[in-house]
């Protein structure tokens, strides 16, 4: 008797082993579905192979999967239709070919339109593709800006239909209007939301490992055992808007006189020039904040890693949740919201503003969040609304309020209620205790990663 082939699943994105929030989603994924499918062979295609982010696993590079190139329409059409067909000949033969955050305009146009094309023409007979939507280009003034240079109206709005794509999967339901309003079927849309590998969020710390994550980041000695910190887990780029973190923490400790500082875990990204300057930016504001805030850049990896001998070799972002009071949340646009899920299980309460698109979603699934606040206000005006009109112009605002006492003055007056109401839920450990018992048994029943594994095989039809 013949043996039977074994099927395979491949995941695309620009970058494999980047440390974003989309290749979190891949490993969360892959790692569950080799769980639940040992046979299912796995493969990950990008521009770069930065870390093998499963070991069972095969890799392939296309290069120009890589953003950043300067284009002309000319290098455009070019490089879209060789990017079609370099994935045609990748994918021959395999049965799934998940297409991670295929529409970011002007961040990879090429890329966009290439996955159109390959979706369209080249798809090897037998594959179904599924587009995964993490977010839309027009969510980013900065990847939506210059487009009409590059394409029509018509154009992308063909790119956007996805002819020839078997489903898009969307990880808010908010996307999911979008993509109808967009043109494509309600019924080719099915959402399918990031999971959590609560085995990252269980492990606890002695006290020698927290003082060694301490250590890491350089927490000067004074400090260490009256610090409270407050974790941002994000990377750095202006949506996150981590000047009003900055901002935030520092009325807290103004008003409960707490030594708390904060923590960005995130990486800065190399290829956005955007989120370069806005770095600059934020260490300007850091300065002139005077209190301890720490950019690791991206040095703790998602899970613990262990030498030969089973010590602890690099601590992971479940650790850094581990060693804080709080979860600080303050970005104005998110795909998914992941510190908003994670918090429940790491037993941790998230405090900040409330990011409209995911939250809403994740009340529908029973969570509550009704202590996040709507609006803060800068010199009169809401700093969303500061930042929507220019990414980095917040940044700013928040530097000038930190340099005029007066302004300082005003500024708590005017947010005095939200940011009393963010103290009382940090001071209150009872109320602490109930939220987050709570929200992570709402949590679990959606969110929790072998659940969403399932759905998403029933899904692709790989169950």
């Amino acid at each position: 008797m013949a043996k039977k082939k074994q099927k395979t699943i491949c995941f695309i994105h620009y970058g494999i082993g980047w440390k974003d929030g989309i290749n979190t989603v891949i490993k969360t994924l892959a790692s569950q579905i080799k769980k639940q499918k040992p046979l299912l062979n796995i493969c990950f295609i990008g521009g770069k192979i930065k870390e093998p982010i499963l070991e069972d696993a095969f890799y392939k590079i296309i290069p120009e999967l890589l953003p950043g190139n300067k284009l002309t329409k000319k290098i455009l059409q070019k490089e879209a239709l060789l990017i079609a067909k370099k994935v045609a000949k990748a994918t021959k033969g395999m049965e799934v070919v998940v297409i991670e955050n295929p529409f970011l305009g002007t961040y990879h146009l090429s890329a966009m339109m290439g996955f159109s094309i390959y979706a369209q023409e080249y798809k090897p007979a037998g594959t179904k593709v599924f587009f995964r939507i993490h977010d839309l280009y027009t969510d980013a003034p900065q990847y939506s800006k210059n487009l009409e240079k590059f394409c029509s109206s018509s154009k992308i709005k063909a790119i956007i239909k996805g002819r020839g794509v078997d489903g898009f999967l969307v990880v808010n339901r908010a996307l999911k209007k979008e993509l109808i309003r967009a043109g494509i079927p309600s019924q080719k849309i099915f959402y399918l939301p990031n999971g959590i590998n609560a085995s990252i969020f269980k492990e606890r710390l002695t006290k020698k490992e927290s003082d060694l994550i301490y250590k890491d980041l350089k927490i000067p000695s004074k400090d260490k055992r009256k610090a409270k910190i407050l974790f941002y887990p994000v990377r750095v780029v202006p949506r996150k808007n981590i000047e009003e973190a900055i901002l935030l923490t520092y009325f807290i400790r103004e008003v409960t006189r707490d030594n708390y500082i904060l923590v960005v875990s995130g990486k800065v990204d190399k290829h956005d020039p955007l989120s370069r300057a806005y770095h600059q930016s934020l260490k300007k504001l850091a300065r002139k904040a005077k209190f301890p805030i720490i950019f690791t850049k991206g040095t703790f990896p998602l899970e613990r890693k262990y030498d030969l001998k089973g010590k602890i070799k690099k601590f992971s972002i479940g650790d850094l949740y581990q060693i804080s009071q709080a979860v600080i949340m303050t970005s104005f646009r998110e795909g998914f919201g992941y510190p908003f899920l994670e918090c429940w299980f790491a037993g941790k309460i998230v405090i900040g503003h409330r990011t409209q698109n995911v939250i809403e979603d994740f009340e529908k699934s029973g969570l509550k969040f009704n202590w996040l606040y709507r609006h803060f206000f800068v010199e009169g005006k809401d700093l969303f609304k500061i930042k929507s009109e220019e990414y980095l112009e917040g940044a700013k605002e928040v530097i000038n309020t930190l340099k005029n006492p007066e302004l300082k003055k005003q500024t708590l007056k005017l947010n005095k209620r939200i940011i009393m109401n963010q103290v009382r839920i940090l001071q209150d450990k009872k109320q602490q205790k109930q939220i987050i018992k709570s929200n992570l048994k709402a949590a679990k029943k959606t969110y929790e990663i072998s659940k969403v594994t399932k759905h998403f095989l029933k899904l692709v039809s790989l169950k």
